[in-house]
């Protein structure tokens, strides 16, 4: 059987013809999208019954208890509250209608001594004595053991929800170049009455004097420039920065940094939505990975003091390199909300994120916007600077439109500005994921940079491709995304230097563990384990796109390749090859237990160049 176009090339004894047999059908190709991994998407698709349609809740339902049980009552103590509590106290109704228990061991409980859940937890039986007691282990709970941190405390949240914040270094810095951009505007205005007098100079040059040319220009350009720092046109050369302690020149080198990264020769999992939460970035951890960043985080959000915005900046123990990428559109926004993350946090560094492409984010003026607005782009990066002591980077594009590359102009200001790192995904915004990464305009960057290390993003799918890339372009390190949600175990293979033939049940112990930190950091309660299989299933949406070393006749696997239909080694092997969401859920079931009967799941993320399945049986048939 040959292979298609596109298609890996697979031993024949695990080829296929079709994927399935009477359920669906092959419907050939269909170029989709992996950019909800870099940020939210509004792509719409006419296809109807199509596999990874992006609608409904998608499994977010929120789980409703038909009794509410109070939370003091829940964890064993007794209620302050009394007669006048509006929730229920009756334990033993409770449990009568209480779904069973998942497992015999309860991750909280292991963790930190006793189960916050109580008896709400689907593990409750591992903290219960057989009279049905909540149990404590009292020594756990003395060494009052932390293993997450950040978020935001109430008293910050508090006063960003009424606008009580206090912002005292961006108050500053945006007051500074304002005055600048006024004066700036001033001096065009007068600089137009010039060669406008210039134009009307009769024939005998007559000198013409404007010594109070600029009294006579009302206008300074409309509120809404000046006020989000739009002065600056598309070039560097316009753009006024000011220069607020030129003794003590910002960047990677100032002393006054709480902590100094050296980014060279390092791993680095890229920010992803979604998908790249804190559980899984402590799976890639656990590979080897070296620098971790959280999801993107929108600096509005942050700003109004939304939770879950701020929940998006929590950090495990294991993270020792780990930042926070920020997105916004406005000087003010950006400044202000990296201002309040310096003091809210405990985080090594703050990415700016100037790369994403979604039109809901670029239309904004965020994201790659920022490549065709590089004045308001630097104000923003050296306000970032001026209000934090810690070191700043960028990830951006090589520009908007195809072969019209701009990352280089972008390159040597950002080196000036003593950036501490430059991430260039080698696409265009407008190529999105559809062409191979350009890792030759990677090294014409890596060149233009005197001092800032430069790191290469795309298309990292194996260790090969790794040294490939390097060498390629000379980059100081790479950024890896897609490869590290196909194979979280690409980070032990880069340092080992092998293909990792592994085996199903090995890539099985990795979704345990992953399950066990999502319950850790979601909760064990029955909502909890909805929030963990969720986004387990939303991780599956990448996983089965990886095809086994010992599948193949010619490893390593490419990202441009799709797998056609095959079965694996074993039972467990075939099923998480499936493109069916259905059969996620299933591979869910064997850690989580049983899904609830109105959990319906379907993925965000959709694969670019992969096989779209349709199905021909209803939703409720394939559960």
């Amino acid at each position: 059987m040959e292979p298609r176009t596109g298609e890996a090339r697979i031993k024949q004894e695990y080829r296929k013809e079709r994927w399935f047999d009477d359920e669906v059908t092959v419907k050939g190709e269909m170029a989709l999208n992996d950019d909800e991994a870099e940020a939210v998407t509004e792509v719409k698709s006419k296809r109807k019954n199509v596999r990874g349609a992006n609608k409904g809740q998608r499994g977010k339902k929120r789980i409703e208890d038909t009794i509410r049980l109070c939370k003091f009552v829940s964890k064993g103590l007794v209620c302050p509250y009394g007669l006048e509590c509006k929730l229920s106290h009756d334990l033993e109704s409770y449990l009568k209608i209480k779904p069973a228990d998942i497992g015999t061991r309860c991750v909280q409980f292991e963790l930190f001594g006793r189960c916050p859940y109580g008896y709400k937890c689907r593990y409750m039986g591992a903290h219960t004595d057989e009279k049905g007691r909540m149990i404590v282990n009292e020594e756990i709970v003395k060494k009052n053991p932390v293993y997450t941190t950040n978020g935001i405390s109430d008293t910050a949240q508090k006063a960003l929800l009424k606008n009580k914040y206090e912002f005292p270094k961006s108050d500053y810095y945006l007051e500074v170049v304002k005055n600048m951009i006024d004066e700036q505007h001033k001096v065009d205005a007068n600089n137009a009455l010039k060669r406008k007098a210039s134009e009307r100079l009769d024939q005998d040059n007559k000198v013409v004097v404007l010594d109070n040319a600029v009294q006579s220009v009302n206008t300074l350009g409309n509120e809404s420039d000046a006020e989000e720092f739009f002065d600056a046109t598309t070039e560097f050369q316009t753009s006024i920065l000011p220069n607020l302690d030129p003794e003590n020149p910002l960047g990677p080198i100032d002393l006054h940094y709480k902590k100094l990264i050296d980014f060279r020769d390092k791993t680095y999992l890229a920010p992803l939505t979604t998908v790249g939460n804190l559980p899984f970035r402590r799976i890639c951890k656990g590979f080897g990975v070296d620098v971790t960043c959280g999801e993107m985080a929108l600096a509005f959000n942050l700003l109004k003091g939304q939770q879950s915005e701020w929940a998006l900046t929590k950090r495990h123990k294991s993270e020792d390199i780990f930042g926070v990428q920020i997105c916004g559109s406005k000087v003010e926004h950006v400044v202000k909300a990296c201002e309040a993350l310096n003091n809210e946090i405990e985080v090594d560094f703050i990415d700016l994120n100037m790369g994403c492409p979604i039109d809901l984010v670029f239309k904004q003026g965020a994201g790659s916007a920022l490549l065709e607005a590089r004045g308001r782009m630097a104000k923003m990066l050296r306000g970032m600077q001026v209000v934090t002591d810690i070191p700043i980077t960028a990830k951006f594009r090589m520009g908007i439109k195809n072969d019209q590359p701009v990352a280089d102009r972008i390159v040597t200001r950002l080196d000036e500005m003593n950036i501490a790192l430059g991430t260039i995904h080698g696409r265009s915004r407008m190529q999105r994921y559809t062409k191979k990464a350009n890792w030759e305009y990677v090294g014409e960057l890596k060149k233009l940079s005197k001092k800032m290390p430069i790191y290469g993003n795309g298309d990292i799918m194996s260790f090969e491709d790794y040294n490939q890339s390097k060498a390629i372009s000379g980059a100081d390190g790479i950024m890896i995304g897609r490869g590290a949600l196909i194979k979280p175990w690409i980070f032990d293979e880069i340092k080992n230097q092998r293909h990792w033939d592994i085996s199903a049940n090995e890539r099985l112990d990795i979704l345990k563990s992953f399950c066990d930190f999502g319950l850790e950091h979601w909760g064990s309660d029955s909502q909890g384990v909805n929030t963990t299989r969720r986004f387990l299933c939303e991780w599956q949406s990448f996983l089965y796109r990886y095809i086994p070393v010992g599948l193949l006749e010619r490893p390593p696997q490419h990202m441009n390749e799709r797998p056609p239909p095959y079965h694996g080694r074993n039972d467990l092997e075939t099923l998480m090859a499936s493109p069916l969401s259905s059969d996620w859920v299933k591979i869910s079931e064997l850690i989580l237990g049983p899904a609830p009967d109105d959990f319906i799941f379907l993925p965000k993320h959709k694969a670019n160049s992969f096989e779209v399945i349709e199905v021909n049986l209803s939703i409720e048939s394939l559960l």
